[in-house]
């Protein structure tokens, strides 16, 4: 009498696992060697604390990654923006960023569909240029620049994806005259190509 629980027990398990493997797997960021991706960037910045002189610079980014581990890619990134008509002074900001970090490819939410978004953390540091009459004291200098983040791409295929986000706090220390430190918002969008 037992082993009628057992076989349909025994049954189902083999039928749960046949069809499981008739999923084909969705490609990860893991499933590649890396990436490169060049994405459109938009800052939100300000020029000191207090009474926001807050202006908008556009640019973009290149960034490559090579993965290591299942969730895990080492990145660098080259990054430039520009805004034409500062806050009341109608000077400019050319800012150039290098950068080098990690990021951390998340859990994806869901695991059986082919074209799953794939969200990312990131931690990327290094130095930024600074050219322009915005730059003020930090005209034509280099400051420490670290952006703290994530974002979300789409895979399109095994080769191709799209960032759809990419929302970082970006964080320069170029002089100000109060307290050499500015707080940036930067969004991005674009494409990625894994090799």
């Amino acid at each position: 009498m037992r082993s009628i629980p057992l076989a349909v027990i025994l049954s189902l398990s083999l039928a749960t696992a046949a069809m499981a493997q008739k999923v084909a797997p969705a490609t990860t960021p893991a499933s590649s060697s890396g990436d490169v991706a060049l994405v459109y960037h938009w800052i939100r910045s300000n020029t000191q604390p207090g009474d926001c002189g807050c202006f908008d610079l556009n640019g973009g980014g290149v960034s490559g990654s090579w993965n290591f581990g299942s969730y895990w890619a080492a990145v660098v990134e080259l990054s430039g923006a520009y805004a034409g008509n500062g806050p009341g002074t109608g000077n400019s900001l050319t800012l150039v960023s290098y950068l080098a970090g990690a990021r951390y490819y998340l859990p994806p939410p869901r695991r059986s569909a082919s074209h799953r978004l794939q969200p990312f953390a990131q931690v990327l540091l290094g130095a930024s240029h600074a050219g322009g009459g915005i730059a003020g004291a930090g005209d034509g200098t280099m400051a420490f620049t670290a952006r703290m983040g994530g974002g979300l791409d789409l895979p399109l295929g095994s080769r191709f994806a799209l960032r759809l986000l990419q929302a970082d706090y970006d964080l320069t220390t170029f002089a100000n005259g109060v307290n050499g430190r500015q707080n940036n918002l930067l969004l991005g969008t674009g494409v990625v190509l894994r090799w």
